[in-house]
C-alpha cells in the first residue's frame, strides 16, 4: 500500500541562501530518502530524513504516530521513501512509501508527551472560537464518511473538504493535526476521482502550515484577531469580574494587575522545549508548536496566558510607544485614574480622549453617563475622580461645583 509521508524543517538543515536550490534538486532528481527514528530530549521520539548521508528535515508531527507505527509493525528502524512533491517556502516536501502496515488510523498515541506537566491556571479559560467549532465539526463529518459511512452526497462531502482546507490554518493542536493527516491519506486513496483529485490541495495545506510565510501571518494577522476576538474579550471581563474588589481599590489595582503578570510570565518561562525564549515572538512560537504535539486544551491555555499578558501590559502602558516625555505623563495618569474606571486603562484613555480641551458641563456630563453605563465607579465619582481631574487641570472648577453636577444613584457599580 502506498502512503505519502510529510517531511519538514528542511530551513534548519541547510544555509537559508541555499533552501532553494535544494528543494528544487529534490524536485527535479526525487531521491530516494531515508527515514530514521531518533531520541531526543525536548522532542521525545523524532523521525530524521535522510538523502545519502544528509539531513533534510523531520517526518511532521502529524505523520509521525503512523511512521511509527509502520516501523512496528515491520519491526525495523528505517523506511525508505521517494521524494514525491515539494514546497519550498515551507521547507517540506511529501515522500511515497510503499509499505504494508496496519490500517487502523485510531490507535492510541504512543508518543512521549511533553506537555504533560505544564499546566496554566492563572485565568479562566477562553472559549474555542466560532471557526474552530466549525472546523471540528466538518472534520467529524469527513472522517465518518471516508472511514465508515460511503452514504453522503458527494457534493456535501467536497464542500466539508473545502471548508476544512479553509479553516485549518490556524489550528497547530495534536488532536487537529491528526485529524487532518488522515483525512489526507484517506483522501488520497478514495475511489472517486474528484475526491481524489482533492489530496494534492489537502498536501499544500498542511505544508503551508509549517511555511516562513504562515510564521509572519501568526503574528501579523492571527495573534491582533485573537487578541480582539469575541473569546478573548469575555475571557477579560471574567477575570476582571474575579478581581474586581481589587481593581477598584486605589491602592490594590496596579499591585493586583502587576501580580497577574509576574504568574503568566513565570507560567510561561516553564513551557517546555525552551518555548519561553520565544514568548515574545508569537509566531515562531505557533510554527513551533505545530511540530511539538500540543494538545488543544493545553493550546488553549496557553493562548489564554498569552492573551492576558497582553492585555496586562496594555493596562500598564507597557506596549505603547514611550519616546517622549508627555506619552509618560499620560501613561502615569492613566494608570492613577485605573481604578475609578474599574481597572480599565483602555476606557481611561477613551474619557481624556473625549474630555480633551472640553466644557467643565460638558465633562460632568461623560462622567454621569459613563457612571449609569458602569464604566465609572459611582464610589469613586466625586472627590477621587475631581481631585485627579482639577491636579491635571483637566476639570479647573472646585468640588463644590463638581459635586453640584455629578449624580449619583447608589444603587451604581
Amino acid at each position: 500500500m502506498e502512503t505519502l509521508i510529510q517531511i519538514t524543517g528542511v530551513q534548519y538543515t541547510c544555509a537559508e541562501a541555499d533552501l532553494r536550490s535544494v528543494m528544487t534538486g529534490m524536485q527535479q532528481q526525487k531521491p530516494e530518502v531515508l527515514l530514521v527514528t531518533e531520541q531526543t530530549h525536548d522532542f521525545g521520539i523524532i523521525v530524521r530524513a535522510l538523502v545519502g548521508t544528509e539531513y533534510r528535515g523531520v517526518v511532521s508531527r502529524f505523520d509521525l504516530k503512523s511512521v511509527l507505527r509502520m516501523m512496528q509493525y515491520g519491526n525495523t528502524s528505517v523506511i525508505v521513501g521517494k521524494v514525491e512533491d515539494t514546497d519550498s517556502d515551507g521547507g517540506c516536501y511529501d515522500i511515497r512509501v510503499c509499505e504494508n502496515y496496519p490500517t487502523d488510523d485510531d490507535s492510541p498515541d504512543a508518543l512521549p508527551d511533553i506537555w504533560a506537566d505544564w499546566h496554566w491556571t492563572g485565568a479562566p479559560l477562553m472559549d474555542n472560537s466560532p471557526e474552530d467549532c466549525r472546523l471540528d465539526i466538518s472534520l467529524k463529518v469527513v472522517l465518518t464518511e471516508l472511514q465508515r459511512s460511503g452514504s453522503m452526497n458527494k457534493q456535501t462531502l467536497l464542500e466539508h473538504l473545502a471548508l476544512i482546507m479553509e479553516l485549518a490554518r490556524w489550528d497547530v493542536s495534536r488532536e487537529t493535526q491528526q485529524q487532518l493527516s488522515l483525512t489526507r491519506r484517506l483522501v488520497s486513496r478514495h475511489t472517486d476521482p474528484d475526491i481524489r483529485s482533492l489530496a494534492p490541495r489537502l498536501c499544500r495545506t498542511l505544508t503551508a502550515m509549517g511555511s516562513g510565510k504562515r510564521t509572519r501571518l501568526f503574528q501579523e494577522q492571527y495573534l491582533p484577531m485573537l487578541c480582539e476576538s469575541e473569546a478573548a474579550k469575555r475571557m477579560y471581563r471574567q477575570w476582571c469580574t474575579i478581581h474586581k474588589p481589587e481593581l477598584c481599590d486605589v491602592k490594590l489595582w496596579e499591585a493586583t494587575v502587576r501580580r497577574q503578570l509576574d504568574a503568566v510570565e513565570e507560567c510561561l518561562t516553564l513551557l517546555p522545549a525552551d518555548l519561553c525564549y520565544q514568548k515574545d515572538q508569537f509566531g515562531a512560537l505557533m510554527h513551533r508548536l505545530l511540530y511539538l504535539n500540543v494538545p488543544r486544551q493545553k493550546l488553549l491555555m496557553l493562548l489564554s496566558a498569552f492573551v492576558l499578558r497582553r492585555q496586562l501590559r496594555k493596562q500598564l502602558g507597557l506596549d505603547e510607544e514611550e519616546s517622549g516625555h508627555a506619552d509618560e505623563e499620560e501613561r502615569r495618569l492613566a494608570l492613577k485614574l485605573a481604578p475609578i474606571f474599574h481597572g480599565d486603562t483602555e476606557s481611561v484613555r477613551e474619557f481624556l480622549l473625549l474630555t480633551r480641551d472640553q466644557k467643565p458641563t460638558d465633562i460632568t456630563h461623560i462622567v454621569n453617563l459613563w457612571v449609569r453605563e458602569k464604566r465609572i465607579s459611582s464610589i469613586h465619582c466625586r472627590r477621587p475622580l475631581w481631585t485627579v481631574l482639577h491636579e491635571t487641570g483637566i476639570y479647573k472648577p472646585t468640588e463644590s461645583n463638581w459635586n453640584t453636577q455629578i449624580i449619583v444613584r447608589r444603587n451604581g457599580g
